[in-house]
């Protein structure tokens, strides 16, 4: 059972299943099918769950007499979904329910009202100025301003990398960009050293790509790829 997020925008992308016969309840990408999530902490067979209304909360009952609260971090969320389907569609292309979830992976839940009522789709969000935020959305804090904008230009930087034809093993899974200082991990996919290093810094003991646990934090260098990348830019660069 599905109960949603803000206006139940994540449950277009993630729906949890309760698995009576091992315990567990797992977290599927509804686009992919791909198991993001396995939360085994239950005893007995798990009979019920439910998202809270308006924080990423996920209530679990089950026949052992307990209720789990599980917390979710909605840009890990985000992340694990695979990388083709992330490549399905430009922010231009976004709807106007698109660009409320990903208000909410940036923690900026409290602009979803604000970006409905003015009908926000992706190209409307990627338009969007400073004078425009002040002027016509009325949003008065400074300091959210600038959050929004920061993000709103990561957007547009992700959209240029994806439409140069950079090749797609050139780009970090998790910043969505051409990496720099490429490293392997355990989990046998390469990242950028400083955007892997946050995402384990964050106890997050899971691949990036796979969500399973990492069988080591060791990370290696990628000479074979930095390389490949630096010839890469020497013949496109301008």
């Amino acid at each position: 059972m599905w109960s949603g997020l803000p206006d139940q925008n994540l449950g277009r992308f993630f729906y949890p299943c309760l698995r009576s016969v091992d315990k567990s309840v797992i977290i599927y990408d509804t686009n992919t099918h791909n198991v993001l999530h396995v939360l085994t902490q239950h005893t007995r067979y798990v009979t019920t769950c439910a998202f809270a209304p308006s924080t990423p909360l996920l209530a679990t009952g089950s026949m052992d007499k307990t209720v789990n609260i599980w917390q979710f971090d909605l840009e890990t969320l985000c992340q694990a979904r695979s990388m083709e389907d992330q490549l399905k569609q430009f922010t231009e292309d976004w709807s106007e329910e698109d660009v409320s979830v990903w208000l909410c992976a940036q923690g900026l839940n409290d602009l979803v009202g604000i970006f409905k009522i003015n009908n926000i789709d992706g190209k409307e969000l990627l338009n969007l100025t400073k004078e425009s935020l002040a002027d016509d959305l009325k949003i008065e804090s400074l300091g959210v301003r600038s959050k929004l904008l920061r993000k709103i230009e990561e957007l547009r930087t992700k959209m240029n990398s994806l439409s140069s034809g950079i090749p797609d093993e050139f780009i970090c899974p998790i910043t969505r960009e051409l990496m720099k200082n490429p490293v392997i991990a355990s989990d046998g996919y390469s990242y950028e050293k400083e955007a892997v290093e946050n995402w384990i810094s964050k106890k997050k003991r899971t691949s990036p790509m796979t969500n399973l646990a990492l069988p080591s934090l060791v990370l290696t260098p990628n000479r074979t790829l930095k390389m490949a990348i630096n010839r890469w830019l020497e013949t496109h660069q301008k």
